[in-house]
């Protein structure tokens, strides 16, 4: 390379890298949830991205779906990672359809579908949809009115903290309130002029932890909060350089369980998925190979930057959103192994026992009218020897029909 090529390159570098902080490393810059109330300031836009929480989660005891050894080590992937399907930049689907984790969530609605499968593998496959499905979620840069601070790191290595904006995620429970003040206000509540705080609650029902939100008032009226000019003159974190950054997909795919990924294999076509891989590893080529250059983070910051926006307390709780049209499993469509254990075998099926008539013998005819003589009452059969079972093949899921024996009141005449 000549040196006036590589001075080109150096001036397009530096025309490209955001001027704020002075190129110092910065850290703390993702917002997390405390219990109870929040007091931040929404600033500028948000954008959504679509994401999957992939590890497994100790609290509710779930395996997750992918092998906890994925999570450990130097390569360790993100407990949370960006949807492949999803574009964080232009904020749409990928025409593409290349995600692991979507094609389990399609897969396991296909064999929902499926005739012979029993209700206790429903019920498993169910909780592969919910597990797989993609959760939508704000990202946006805020103002933590309580800690607005975040670390600046200069070249020696000195650390102090500086104003600065954070990055939230707003999981779809809390933006449903927040939502409601934009159009109570009328008015764009993140406005450098005109906008106002909010307040956002985390809290816990007892099964998960909810969020709410709510406006922040001055007596009876808004309180309307300007910005000062320090605050003017922050540099907004780019938030699809930073929040859109992809992990690996083959990573992710030997990450999951082995009967997942045999469950992927089974219902894939390879020669369909090999043309979408290539089409959308030429869509993302800029996103995966270019390095996101943002307020001066260093590269080990970037690469954890999923990671440490990962909530595994609720902020991803919400509305799971429907999965993409359903494609139709190629044959053989065969259901994963353990543990969405594959349809019980056929189970004996006892043979209907025949009442024995009548249980009351019936009294005897008589001619003329005589005082009653005490009733003859023929001893039961018993009620609780069945005959000997019968073995029967059933359908898996179907309930096996069984008829009650009827049980006679001796104090009641039979019915003739």
């Amino acid at each position: 390379m000549s040196a006036e090529s590589m001075m080109d390159k150096v001036r397009k570098f530096k025309a490209k890298r955001p001027q704020g902080f002075s190129g110092n490393r910065i850290r703390g810059i993702f917002h997390k949830w405390k219990e109870g109330d929040n007091i931040i300031r929404l600033v500028s836009e948000f954008i959504e991205v679509k994401t999957h929480y992939i590890a497994p989660n100790v609290k509710r005891q779930e395996r997750g779906l992918c092998q906890a050894v994925a999570f450990q080590g130097d390569n360790s992937l993100p407990q949370t990672i960006n949807c492949f399907d999803w574009d964080a930049t232009t904020e749409e689907p990928r025409k593409a359809k290349t995600c692991p984790i979507c094609a389990l969530a399609r897969i396991a609605k296909d064999l929902m579908r499926t005739a012979g499968v029993s209700e206790e593998d429903k019920k498993n496959l169910n909780l592969l949809r919910q597990q797989a499905s993609a959760k939508s979620n704000l990202k946006w840069n805020i103002l933590d009115r309580e800690d607005p601070y975040v670390v600046m790191i200069d070249e020696s290595g000195a650390e102090k903290r500086v104003l600065g904006f954070k990055i939230a995620t707003v999981g779809m429970e809390a933006w449903n309130d927040i939502e409601g003040i934009f159009e109570q206000c009328a008015f764009d509540i993140t406005d450098p002029d005109n906008g106002i705080d909010i307040k956002v609650i985390r809290g816990n029902n007892g099964t998960r932890t909810q969020y709410s939100a709510q406006a922040i008032l001055a007596g009876k009226e808004l309180k309307v909060t300007p910005f000062t000019e320090e605050e003017r003159a922050l540099q907004l974190h780019d938030l699809k350089a930073i929040c859109g950054k992809m992990s690996n997909r083959q990573a992710v795919f030997d990450a999951l369980h082995e009967d997942l990924r045999e469950l992927i294999d089974v219902n894939s076509s390879p020669s369909v998925d090999a043309s979408l891989e290539k089409e959308a590893d030429e869509a993302t080529a800029d996103v995966v190979s270019e390095e996101p250059v943002a307020e001066g983070l260093p590269v080990e910051v970037m690469a954890a930057a999923t990671e440490a926006i990962e909530d595994g307390d609720g902020l991803m709780d919400g509305a799971v959103p429907a999965p993409a049209a359903p494609v139709a499993p190629k044959a053989p469509v065969v259901a994963p192994r353990a543990p969405i254990a594959a349809p019980k075998a056929p189970v004996a099926v006892r043979t209907p026992v025949s009442p024995k008539a009548p249980v009351v013998a019936p009294r005897a005819p008589v001619a003329a009218p005589v005082a009653p003589k005490a009733p003859v009452v023929a001893p039961r059969a018993p009620i609780s020897a069945p005959k000997a079972p019968v073995a029967a093949p059933r359908m898996a899921g179907a309930i096996t029909p069984r008829r009650a024996v009827p049980v006679s009141d001796p104090q009641k005449p039979p019915a003739k």
